[in-house]
């Protein structure tokens, strides 16, 4: 790192959260991004706001909205069939959208919520939200991370948290985490393309691992993502110069190995972002600046477009989920 500039943000934020109010506002001086930070904390308290949940169907019709009060603003929205996760700064919550479910997860501790993963254990039923501790840093300078489980039918209010140890290395996570079969991944921070590489947290072992990108020509490539197909981790590599997509698929996880299975072509279209879909899905939730919101079918190499509504106009990363009736709440009966 060459400087102070270079942290990452979620560092950053920790640091400046620390300091007064008096303070911060001479250190919105700096820089245009200590301002935004700096106002962003000030703004990032336990206050009371109010989140609005819109549903839309495949053709564009909304099919539900609902508003909910949550205590502070939301960062991080993950989902996970047949729950969504919503973080904020210092809470969190389990929600349903389909019966307008939505329950805070107790947390005794006052630590900032950063980075918080979620997944799903079929067998056992289980669901796990895994939490990485920025707050402190604990052994060798390694970050301590501590987990949250339920069971399906008990409810949310039902589980507990414990601590699991230290995070296995010294990177910063970088991107939003994503579960598939059975594991949770997050992107880390790196100083180079070859030193681009993703942890693994095994939700049923609960153990941490780290797995590399594949060789490629870092030339050819805008930008390389990860997100789930037919039940696999994939990377994508976006070319903006051919308006291309190469895309690998985990094959075998122990190994730790990839295969590159399509490369899909989008010309004249450049992609804005991708999106998973659900797990056993061939479908990737592709948003092309000319064309929209597309599914794309990676084994037929067809796409089918997905009509916009006013509701979508103010949002830039839709998600798509599937309706489940599983309540939240242990001996729920009703909608509420």
């Amino acid at each position: 790192m060459k400087g102070f500039h270079d942290f990452p943000r979620d560092l950053i934020i920790e640091i400046l959260s620390r300091l007064p109010a008096k303070v911060l506002c001479k250190f919105k001086c700096v820089s245009k991004r200590w301002k935004y930070i700096s106002d962003a904390n000030r703004e990032m308290n336990r206050s009371k706001v109010t989140i609005q949940l819109t549903s839309i169907d495949m053709e564009g019709n909304v099919t539900d909205e609902f508003r909910e009060v949550l205590d502070g603003h939301v960062h991080t929205f993950i989902y996970c069939y047949p729950f969504s996760i919503i973080c904020c700064m210092y809470s969190i919550y389990v929600c349903n959208p389909s019966i307008r479910q939505v329950v805070r997860v107790p947390y005794p501790s006052n630590a900032r919520l950063y980075n918080v993963g979620f997944g799903h254990l079929p067998k056992s039923n289980e669901y796990k939200i895994l939490h990485l501790l920025y707050h402190s840093f604990v052994g060798d300078g390694k970050i301590g991370c501590e987990i949250f489980s339920f069971k399906h039918g008990e409810g949310v209010d039902s589980g507990s948290w414990r601590t699991l140890g230290d995070y296995p290395c010294r990177a910063w996570i970088d991107g939003h985490p994503l579960c598939v079969n059975k594991s949770i991944y997050w992107g880390l921070v790196a100083t180079s393309w070859n030193d681009k590489s993703i942890l693994s947290f095994d939700l049923e072992n609960e153990e941490f691992s780290v797995i590399s990108y594949p060789v490629c020509d870092s030339e050819k490539y805008s930008s390389l993502v990860y997100t789930r197909v037919m039940g696999c981790l994939c990377l994508v590599g976006c070319s903006a110069r051919t308006s291309t997509l190469d895309i690998w698929l985990l094959k075998d996880v122990k190994k730790k190995s990839w295969v590159m299975e399509y490369s899909i072509s989008l010309f004249p279209s450049s992609v804005k972002f991708l999106g998973p879909c659900d797990n056993q899905c061939e479908e990737i939730l592709i948003h092309v600046e000319q064309r929209g919101l597309i599914c794309y079918n990676v084994k037929s190499q067809t796409y089918r477009g997905i009509e916009y509504s006013r509701a979508m106009e103010n949002f830039n990363k839709p998600y798509l989920y599937y309706d489940s009736l599983i309540p939240l709440r242990s001996g729920t009966r009703r909608f509420e």
